[in-house]
């Protein structure tokens, strides 16, 4: 009978921190999206957040939305939805 702890190979999970994810956080999708955006949509998003306090969820709102959804459209290898 082996023990498992005696195997010489790695589990799954280890070896995945290996590989570097290239897939953006939502906080630097975020702040990719907000870069884009004019001082008057700027200006708007914010009037958005004071209006809507916590209620106001970034990845939800329909300009982040669009954005995103334009941004995966045009990179190799994502899908759209």
């Amino acid at each position: 009978m082996q023990n498992a702890s005696s195997s010489s190979a790695a589990p799954l999970h280890d070896m995945s921190s290996s590989y570097p994810s290239r897939v953006p956080s939502i906080a630097q999708l975020i702040q990719e999206y907000i870069s884009t955006l004019t001082p008057f949509e700027q200006q708007g998003l914010a009037i958005a957040k004071d209006h809507l306090g916590p209620s106001f969820d970034m990845k939800r709102s329909s300009g982040f939305v669009r954005w995103k959804d334009a941004r995966d459209a045009k990179q190799p290898g994502t899908s759209g939805k």
